[in-house]
């Protein structure tokens, strides 16, 4: 079984490079290493991603009991990206946003909207609702979101936002 990855690094991954810099560069832990450490958090940022591809390779060698094959052309599947804003997986939402992706084009956004003071309940009915908009105006049912980014709340780009005075 593969190891699991850092948290540390997970964490980190959610910040900008400059304040990732500042936290684990010289001046903070010192466990900043370059070019290893960006690669590590786009592995971290787009792990999702990178799964699902994976999964849906493996899926279609598994189907063909051959190697996977490169396809010509790509279908262009629609697809949502939810974007959490929080701390920790754990943590209380600060803030959800969210994408709509036709193939390699982003059709669709919802600005990000703080859920400060909204029950769990409502803010799942409010992505049921973001889903279903997205539904309409692709005219193809979706379901669930095909992946989930989550970012620090410090780079929430709502002003005003509370964590910023």
């Amino acid at each position: 079984m593969p190891a699991r990855g850092s948290e540390k690094c997970r964490q980190c991954s959610k910040l900008s490079v400059e304040q990732a810099l500042q936290k684990h560069g010289s001046q903070g832990t010192g466990c900043w290493e370059g070019e290893p450490c960006h690669k590590r958090r786009t592995y971290y940022r787009n792990r999702d991603r990178y799964n699902q591809q994976r999964r849906r390779k493996y899926r279609a060698a598994q189907d063909n009991n051959e190697s996977a094959v490169e396809v010509p052309s790509v279908p262009q599947v629609p697809a949502a990206i939810l974007h959490l804003y929080r701390p920790r997986v754990g943590d209380p939402l600060h803030a959800v946003g969210a994408e709509l992706w036709v193939g390699q084009k982003k059709v669709a956004a919802i600005e990000p909207v703080h859920t400060l003071g909204m029950s769990g309940s409502q803010v799942k009915t409010y992505l049921k609702q973001i889903l279903q908009s997205f539904s309409q105006e692709q005219g193809v049912e979706l379901e669930k979101f095909a992946a989930q980014v989550e970012l620090d709340p410090a780079a929430c780009p709502i002003h005003p936002c509370p964590l910023r005075p």
